[in-house]
């Protein structure tokens, strides 16, 4: 970890790391299903934590799992496992300093953020609202980290340009 970074830095590091590494697992997970009877092992999770499979939403949810095929469980994995990708590569680049990592967050994040503020725009919760105003400052931070390493660096080049002796 580079000892200079913000600890604003190394706290999104830290958080990419870990969702990252969640969501391969999760990602692992779903491929692992692509051929096993997805009703089945529903069923089984259901009876593992004590519900009762009788139950109107259990009984909804059973059948709608039971409706997946397995293409689109690979797609969903495939998904999953790109995203993951992605948060790593975000995270391990911030962990080791690396200024491309800060640009990769800045783009990631904005781009996620406008789907954001239509999808809490148009069907509001707290936690969507939560979701999109801890994203926003993510990226007002980065984005800010990101504009004063150019203007530090544009300042440099102006001033050796400007210095007779280099």
């Amino acid at each position: 970890m580079d000892r200079n970074a913000p600890l604003g830095l190394k706290l999104i590091a830290g958080a990419k790391l870990i969702k990252g590494a969640m969501l391969a697992f999760i990602s692992l997970g779903i491929l692992d299903m692509i051929h096993k009877d997805l009703s089945a092992e529903a069923l089984h999770l259901v009876q593992l934590v004590r519900i009762s499979p009788e139950n109107h939403f259990v009984g909804m949810v059973l059948e709608k799992i039971g409706l997946i095929d397995p293409a689109t469980l690979r797609r969903i994995g495939e998904l999953s496992a790109l995203y993951a990708s992605v948060l790593l590569t975000e995270g391990w680049g911030l962990w080791i300093g690396a200024a491309w990592a800060e640009y990769m967050v800045v783009i990631s994040s904005g781009l996620f953020v406008p789907e954001e503020c239509l999808a809490t725009w148009h069907h509001f919760t707290w936690l969507r609202a939560s979701i999109l105003v801890l994203n926003g400052a993510v990226l007002a931070y980065v984005a800010a980290l990101v504009w004063r390493r150019y203007l530090r660096r544009r300042e440099q080049r102006s001033a050796g340009a400007t210095d007779p002796s280099g």
